[in-house]
């Protein structure tokens, strides 16, 4: 019988994803995300916080549209994201 704890299990899963998930707020993802479809692109939240290169590949795109308030978003991601991977804790706002 499988249990939570075991590798295979959903819930094991789920624990380890949100263990790794990015640092993001809901807040701050929904205000990139309106930023992002203002511009007719569309990003994945589940992706934006579960998968690193997916969310550094759409922070890219963003540094590459003339969006002054999306730069600033996406300089406050990246940070939050640098943080993150060197175990500095900052605040998402």
């Amino acid at each position: 019988m499988e249990t939570a704890s075991q590798p295979s299990h959903p819930a094991y899963a789920l624990r380890r994803q949100s263990a790794h998930a990015l640092p993001w707020s809901d807040d701050l993802l929904n205000q990139f995300g309106l930023r992002m479809a203002s511009h007719g692109m569309s990003i994945s939240r589940t992706q934006m916080h579960t998968i690193p290169g997916y969310a550094l590949e759409q922070l890219a795109h963003a540094r590459a549209l003339d969006d002054d308030l999306l730069q600033l978003l996406v300089v406050r991601m990246f940070r939050l994201y640098e943080a993150h991977q060197s175990g500095v804790s900052l605040v998402s706002h």
